[in-house]
Order: structure tokens, then sequence, then C-alpha cells
């Protein structure tokens, strides 16, 4: 912050209002109710935040969510076809860790009490000042909660977020996939976002009834890789191939990437005055992992965004994807902060496109 002129960092310093999925709804829904006719009032799942402080409270967290338990109960008159299913994740996380689907709160319960009592040496209490601590922390806390592979390690996590499944997503070759973006914003604050998308395939069939089948509903790639069946040319795709690939309408692709600008475009503003839980500042960019949905009907729903996204889900095959995306952020973040110059049409770099600036509103 003293060498705003001379230093350059890669990383935002507070972002907690994006990648904190319960923070992000929270931004998402003030946002909409001061903007209802924006596009993510029909791209964001339902939302609840589920606060487990220790196992002995987790009664008192399920009042907190009637709604889901309301809708749970009427499940028990529904045929398993028919039954409505949630699907439960850590606030902060990634890497597919501690997901679970469920459609009853018995499901849900042994999440909780079918493993080991929360860690009681953790001190619970949050201080009062923490929304003003540096995102650091936050990113070794993150490390800990997906990396750690013993299942206790569930029990550190205090912030839950249950959102409504997506029970129809489109299916290529009965497969589910989600496509994930690599989004770069810089300084404070221009956003682009790489054309580039990636297509991630669940490794097994879509089962919509056997929610314990976790490679049939889940698409991240590094659940996948030590499965004897898994191939990485048929697990990750380019987006726009999956026309030549898959016979997917190119117009259909082009229908869902406009949803996915506007969708980024009402999301960077949603957080972008948020200066307590986002803060961009002008001597330093990110690059960010954004991930959608699509269902049967084209509709695209926003899941989440990642910092220091896991490159690694590229693949070998598609590696100049992400040489393509580090060339085109040295070009467009990087060069032009050293030499003092504005971006013109001579550094735009033709595989990113401008999705939101701050002081020069855009949207198509």
């Amino acid at each position: 912050m003293s060498n705003k002129q001379t230093q350059m960092i890669n990383t935002y310093c507070i972002r907690k209002g994006l990648i904190r999925k319960a923070n992000l709804n929270y931004n998402i829904q003030k946002y909409i109710s001061k903007n209802p006719n924006s596009i993510l009032k029909k791209s964001t799942p339902e939302t609840w935040f589920f606060e487990v402080i220790h196992i002995d409270y987790l009664d008192e967290a399920l009042e907190e969510i009637f709604e889901v338990v309301q809708e749970c109960k009427e499940n028990d008159e529904r045929i398993e076809e028919e039954k409505v299913k949630f699907i439960l994740k850590p606030s902060l996380g990634n890497k597919g860790a501690e997901i679970k689907i469920f459609y009853s709160i018995e499901q849900l319960r042994n999440v909780f009490e079918g493993n080991k009592t929360l860690d009681d040496k953790e001190d619970h209490e949050e201080d009062e000042d923490e929304e003003k601590e540096v995102e650091v922390e936050e990113a070794e806390v993150e490390i800990e909660e997906v990396d750690d592979d013993d299942d206790e390690s569930m029990f550190h996590i205090r912030e839950w977020v249950i959102q409504r499944y997506i029970s129809n997503p489109l299916l290529i070759n009965n497969r589910k996939f989600h496509i994930r973006s690599y989004i770069l914003a810089i300084s404070n604050l221009r956003v682009y976002l790489y054309k580039e998308m990636l297509a991630l395939f669940a490794l097994n069939s879509y089962s919509p009834t056997d929610i314990n089948n976790s490679l049939s509903h889940l698409t991240n790639t590094c659940l996948q890789v030590n499965e004897n069946s898994f191939k990485e040319s048929n697990q990750v795709k380019l987006f726009w191939d999956l026309s030549s690939e898959e016979g997917i309408n190119v117009n259909d692709l082009e229908i869902i990437f406009d949803q996915i600008k506007l969708i980024l475009n009402d999301c960077f503003e949603s957080v972008s005055n948020e200066v307590i839980q986002f803060m961009p500042l002008e001597n330093a960019f990110e690059l960010f992992g954004f991930d959608f949905l699509v269902d049967q009907h084209k509709n695209v729903y926003f899941l989440e965004a990642n910092s220091f996204p896991d490159f690694k889900q590229t693949g070998d095959r598609l590696s100049h994807v992400i040489s393509s995306l580090f060339e085109g952020t040295i070009k467009l973040a990087v060069a032009p902060f050293f030499k003092d110059e504005k971006i013109s049409s001579d550094n735009e770099d033709s595989n990113f496109c401008l999705i939101f600036n701050k002081y020069n509103k855009y949207k198509k």
C-alpha cells in the first residue's frame, strides 16, 4: 500500500465477499433487492446460510433453515424421482471437498452426527474485527479444510451453505458437466472473462436418485483422477469444442456465453462497493475461477467463485489454454502497470472480453 506506483501483487487482500459462499450469497441477495431485474435473480440457486457452532447445537441450527426442514418433511410423501434435493457445501472450500447431497433431515444429521463431534479445542467465537483482517489467513484456513485427508477435518468448518440442488442439468452423453471460467480482475476494478472456458464432466452417468454416487453428481476433476476409468480427454473439454465434438448447437453455446457475461457483470457489481468484504487495490490483480451449471433449458446457474483456482484441472492435453491465460494476464494487467499506460486497443487481448468496469459500467 505504501508503494502503489512501483510494486504490484497478484491477489487482492480482502475478497471474502466473493469467495466465501455465505458472504457472496448475502451480497447477491442484497443486490437483487435493489435490482430486481438482475439476471442473478434467476441464475443463483436458492441458498441458506447454515452455521454449526458445535454438534450439540445442531437442532438450533436446523431451526434457522425451516424452509429446508419443511421441504424435507414433504419429501416423505413423494416418490423417489420427485424428491426435492439439496446440496451442502462449506462456505469456504473448493475441489468438491465435503460436499453432500441430501433430501431428508436424517441424511443431513448423519453428515455431522455420523462422525466424531466437532473439535472442542477450536475457539468458535469470532472477533468483531474479523471482517477487517487480510485474506491471507483465510487462504491458509482454506488449504487446511480442503487438503486434510482426515475425515475429522470437516469438523473444523463452522460456516456452511445449503443450496437447492439443480436436478435437471444439461446432459451430454448422459453425463453432467459444469463450466469453469477464468476471470481476470485488475486494479480497482476492471474485470475480464477469458473466452477459453472448460467443460468438466462427471465420471459416471447421471443418476438423479442415487445421491451417494458422488462421481455421478460432482464434476470436479480432482475427485476423479485416481479412478481407473478416468481419461483426461473424456473429462476435460473446451467449451467451444462442444459443438464439433458433442453436437451442441453453436447458437446454444452463444446463448450460454452471453448469460455468463451478464451474470459476471452483476456479480462483480454486487460486491464492488462492499469495501469491508471486497477491496480491490489499484496496484493488484487476481485470477479467479468461476463455476457455472447449465440446465436442460439452457439456463445458466452461477455456482461459486474460487481464489487461486486449480489450473491442474485443465490437464496436460489443454495446457496451452493456461499458457495463453497467463500471457494475456501479463499483457492486460502487469505490463501496463509498469509501463504506466492505459489499456487501449493496442494491448487488448482477443482471448479476453471486458465484462465489468467499475468506472465505466459495461453491459452487452
